[in-house]
């Protein structure tokens, strides 16, 4: 049986693109059917079921609820759901926050059903957190820059099942990210105090000269252990960390504003644009200026 009922009330600078697919993607890999970016107000919500796609929600601000499989659960910042959308589905703003940030994607593909069911073997449920480093965000991103990319027409050297699977590929480490992430929250109850107060230090702290010399000595420790200790429950070492969040910053202010690259590379604390450069393109793959063009202004 079919079910669907929503409320679009979100911003206009939400996005939401259809895919098209070849034939021959949809027979043999995963494909991408839709994405977006919801910046969503109170009245927003969707009632489902009978979609043959599934569906992978990711908050990253205010907060939505989904009632989905017997559940009611709370979605907040840095946490995601994955549901097979021919299950009946709720989700909505949740009333006390009065917003709903979201990125999602819709996908289908012959092997999209045993992922879904490995993640919620491991997950015991649809919503899951992120781990500190994941790249799941970025993927999603990643994901929503190729939809308006394949708006465009193709170049000579470029053709449809080409991009289907770079697409599927993209889609499939998406799906061992959520899978990576399972269990999560049990996870993180096991990481020391120590080190949360650590990476929250990191955090607050990301664009300012950090040493490990420096940061051993703020949390009274041997420079050598810290070092240790952090990569053993966050799986990158403290300067990793710092690097990662300060492309992560450095991302955000490409997509959404008009700084010039050097004065964004002096806001998340590099000094040197070329160093900056180099960093950016061994973590995204790609030179500042070519990310930005991905993400039309204004």
């Amino acid at each position: 049986m079919q079910v669907f009922s929503y409320e679009l009330d979100y911003a206009p600078n939400s996005t939401w693109n259809f895919i098209s697919t070849t034939a021959m993607a949809k027979a043999n890999f995963l494909y991408l059917q839709e994405v977006g970016c919801f910046f969503a107000g109170k009245k927003y919500y969707t009632t489902r079921q009978g979609l043959d796609s599934f569906l992978i929600k990711l908050t990253l601000s205010g907060g939505g609820i989904l009632e989905y499989g017997g559940h009611k659960e709370h979605v907040g910042p840095g946490r995601f759901y994955w549901i097979d959308c021919l299950n009946w589905q709720h989700y909505y703003t949740d009333p006390d926050m009065g917003r709903w940030d979201v990125i999602w994607v819709h996908f289908n593909g012959p092997t999209a059903r045993a992922y879904y069911e490995a993640y919620r073997k491991l997950q015991g449920g649809a919503v899951g957190t992120l781990v500190p480093d994941s790249s799941m965000h970025m993927l999603m991103e990643t994901l929503s820059n190729r939809a308006l990319t394949s708006a465009s027409p193709f170049s000579a050297e470029q053709n449809l099942f080409e991009f289907d699977v770079q697409t599927s590929g993209l889609l499939t480490r998406l799906l061992i990210e959520c899978i990576s992430s399972a269990g999560t929250t049990s996870k993180l109850q096991h990481i020391p105090p120590m080190i949360c107060d650590i990476r929250s230090y990191l955090t607050a702290h990301y664009n300012e000269k950090i040493t490990l010399e420096h940061l051993a000595a703020q949390f009274s420790l041997d420079p050598y252990y810290l070092q240790k200790l952090f990569k053993r429950y966050i799986g990158q070492s403290p300067m990793e960390y710092v690097i990662y969040l300060r492309m992560a910053r450095a991302r955000s202010l490409l997509r959404t504003g008009s700084m010039s690259i050097s004065e964004i590379a002096y806001t998340v604390g590099i000094d040197n644009i070329s160093h900056f450069t180099r960093q950016f393109k061994k973590q995204e793959g790609m030179t500042p200026s070519q990310y930005r063009r991905f993400w039309p202004t204004g």
